[in-house]
């Protein structure tokens, strides 16, 4: 439907010092084409006011008269509103503020008339205000366009270790707006951009088939390289009819940005996209989805609060992504030449805070009784313009280590709901930190010693992430857009065990093990300087506390620690969160060692059969996200890991977490768990042993992966040697 309006007012023009639009355009910027002879549209959110401006030497002289008309409305609802306390004139030029709680496109005519009533300039705006859609949330993996190695979750898949380093999510706002010559009666941006220029671009300066392509306004973004015969790139590429839009120069101010008209504009750039400042021109040749100059967006990024009881959701907290960073050639946001690309790295909200001379959505910033937009001035992107809601730690009942002065593990720490804005491509991220804070009140197994045991933790918590788009500006008859979920999942890596290493070949040394304890936190790191006291059965001949080399490549460093009690042998962890004592026994019977892990009240024992060789574990227990395979059960004799098979053995992304053989109600089973991150199926093997070493029978198994499964087996299975399959 069109709708009609007209509003004409007289206006004295009144002369100031401010320049005029060509005066502003930098000496190196002759060549492009001048933005105010075409009709690229402005475009903004309901209920937010654009500036529109037009200069021109015809606007110059004094008793000039003005109309401002709206000639044409695609949408709903009442015509735009021109507000008339706005409409101004400085030297050559002329401004008004029009707006629209509807969506819909306008086309506004401005008339500039002489005394006489005679026209001397018509020009025809395109004003167009959008409903937000549902917005899109995604995490960001390492093989994503803006993926970097130092992902928290190289997948994308939102599974973190605690601890892990941070992941970044994405999100993404389009706008839609009826029109009759759009698809189904409406156009939706940054997508139908280049079929709405197709539609309705029209230049008083350019051949008309050639029209659209001025509406080519901005970058892509893409890491393609690449510049035009003539650029002003130095030592480059030069073989290519479109333009990478990046930092070509370096240099130690960034150096400039190149654009298809073969110059360089001085860095930094800012947004958003103005027809009067002709540096936001960064036109690289090519129409597309890209060009559409997206309207800032207020998106409220947040992570859904805990509900108390045994819900485990709410971990996690948010930071700021670096826009500069993000979109760097080499993700460090280092002012390299070529690093910087898909500009602009900042802008103005709203966009007339630039300064006098500019157009585009307008302010105040704030109204008197609504919000309004959060920030009145340059805002960098995506910096946190507002925290809605901050995690504030507090203690649980989890003791996690008893020294002096209990250290009891907290609940989560930092933003967890923040807004930002989105960038000319509608686009906004979001840094997402897994942290170590998790309702630790429902996890692990509490004992009389106040110890509180993660061992058989895998799943510390999750966050259930959702980005609600806003009207940036005013209320409209439209309600806000919430995203679906991005849930994320938090694993513990807290382990506590012991293994067994052979005190060296021969039989003398065939009289003695050395058994180690190994003790990580739950981000994988290790507890160190944590006393561990070594309780032996008295069948042993001797025991007592070892230092040294195990293998070529591993050795336990831990110091004498005072003892607990009058028969345990107490060592201090080294750097990697080992202690070992030596255990001699000349009988090949079993001997059991239970380590108590004093600062925390825990205990993992393991029995130690001086009637088998003792095999050297394939993985040295260090601390970090691959620990030993071979885990120690109270009730059992421990699973001894296979040695790596150079054709079968999954080698990278799987590992086996725990392997140990439990006896429940006079049933054996073989208890594993296999972490692979973006796989839910391994192919386990497992060669089961019985008394001395025999071989009874050979396992081969596929299992879900990443949590533990239990396999029944004979009661005859004493040991079990475990390795993956591809």
């Amino acid at each position: 439907m069109r709708r009609f309006g007209r509003l004409r007012l007289s206006l004295a023009f009144f002369a100031c010092v401010l320049g005029s639009a060509l005066a502003s355009v930098p000496a190196a910027a002759q060549g492009p084409p001048d933005p105010q002879t075409t009709n690229i549209p402005y475009l903004a959110w309901r209920g937010e006011q654009i500036r529109l401006v037009k200069c021109h030497p015809d606007i110059s002289e004094r008793g000039f008269s003005v109309d401002w008309l709206v000639e044409e409305w695609t949408g709903p609802g009442v015509l735009p509103q021109i507000e008339t306390s706005t409409i101004t004139g400085f030297e050559d030029c002329v401004a008004a503020d029009i707006v629209s709680l509807e969506p819909g496109l306008a086309r506004i005519k401005l008339v500039v008339s002489d005394e006489a009533g005679t026209p001397v300039l018509k020009h025809q705006f395109l004003s167009i205000w959008m409903s937000l859609n549902t917005p899109a949330i995604d995490e960001v993996g390492q093989a994503d366009p803006t993926g970097n190695t130092r992902l928290g979750d190289p997948p994308g898949d939102g599974i973190f270790d605690a601890g892990d380093l941070n992941g970044r999510i994405q999100v993404k706002v389009t706008g839609s707006f009826p029109h009759p010559l759009g698809p189904g009666g409406s156009f939706t941006l940054p997508t139908a951009w280049p079929d709405l220029a197709a539609a309705l671009a029209d230049d008083s300066d350019s051949n008309p088939d050639n029209n659209a392509a001025r509406w080519d306004i901005h970058d892509d973004t893409t890491k393609v390289e690449g510049h035009p015969l003539g650029s002003a790139c130095p030592t480059e590429k030069k073989s290519t009819t479109q333009d990478a839009v990046d930092n070509c120069t370096g240099g130690g101010d960034g150096g400039g940005f190149s654009r298809i008209f073969g110059d360089v504009v001085p860095f930094p750039v800012r947004g958003p996209f103005d027809p009067l400042q002709t540096s936001t021109l960064l036109a690289d040749g090519r129409l597309n989805a890209d060009d559409a100059p997206m309207p800032a967006a207020r998106v409220d990024v947040s992570i859904a609060a805990n509900k108390g009881g045994t819900d485990l959701g709410g971990v996690g907290s948010l930071e700021k992504a670096d826009k500069t960073s993000v979109y760097s050639r080499n993700t460090l946001g280092t002012q390299l030449a070529h690093n910087y690309y898909a500009p602009f790295y900042a802008t103005y909200i709203p966009a007339t805070t630039r300064g006098p001379f500019t157009s585009g959505i307008d302010g105040p910033a704030q109204g008197n009784n609504f919000r309004g937009f959060l920030v009145d001035g340059l805002y960098d992107y995506w910096d946190i313009a507002e925290v809605l809601r901050t995690a504030v730690p507090v203690d649980t009942t989890c003791l996690r280590r008893k020294d002096e002065t209990p250290q009891y593990r907290q609940t989560p720490d930092g933003w967890q709901s923040v807004v930002v804005y989105t960038d000319e491509h509608g686009e906004a991220q979001v840094e997402y930190n897994p942290g170590t804070g998790a309702y630790y009140n429902s996890l692990g197994i509490r004992n009389a010693n106040g110890g509180c045991d993660l061992e058989d933790v895998d799943v510390l918590g999750t966050s259930d992430i959702t980005a609600t788009a806003r009207y940036p500006y005013q209320p409209v008859s439209d309600t806000a857009k919430v995203s679906p979920s991005l849930i994320k999942t938090v694993k513990s890596l807290f382990t506590k065990y012991l293994v067994i290493y052979p005190k060296g070949p021969g039989d003398a040394n065939s009289n003695a093990r050395i058994v180690a304890a190994h003790a990580q936190d739950v981000d994988g790191s290790a507890f160190v300087n944590e006393r561990v006291c070594f309780n032996v059965d008295s069948k042993a001949d001797g025991v007592f506390g070892y230092s040294g080399q195990l293998t070529p490549t591993f050795s336990v460093n831990g110091t004498p620690a005072p003892p607990k009690g009058r028969n345990d042998v107490c060592q201090y962890t080294d750097s990697n969160g080992n202690a070992a004592v030596e255990v001699l026994n000349s009988d090949p019977e079993k001997i059991n060692v239970i380590a108590d892990f004093d600062p925390e009240g825990l205990l993992r024992s393991i029995d130690v059969d001086f009637g088998v060789a003792a095999p050297v574990p394939p993985t040295p227990p260090l601390p970090g996200k691959s620990p030993t395979p071979t885990d120690a059960s109270t009730e059992a004799p421990p699973v001894q890991a296979a040695g790596d098979s150079k054709k079968k053995t999954i080698k990278v992304k799987a590992s086996i977490r725990t392997a140990k053989l439990v006896k429940r109600g006079g049933k054996v089973y073989l208890v594993v768990r296999v972490n692979w991150k973006g796989h839910r199926y391994a192919t386990l093997r497992a060669k089961l042993l019985g008394s001395r070493g025999r071989k009874l029978s050979t396992l081969t198994k596929k299992v879900r992966t990443n949590r533990t499964v239990k396999l029944r087996v004979s009661k005859k299975v004493k040991q079990a040697r475990i390795s993956l399959v591809r």
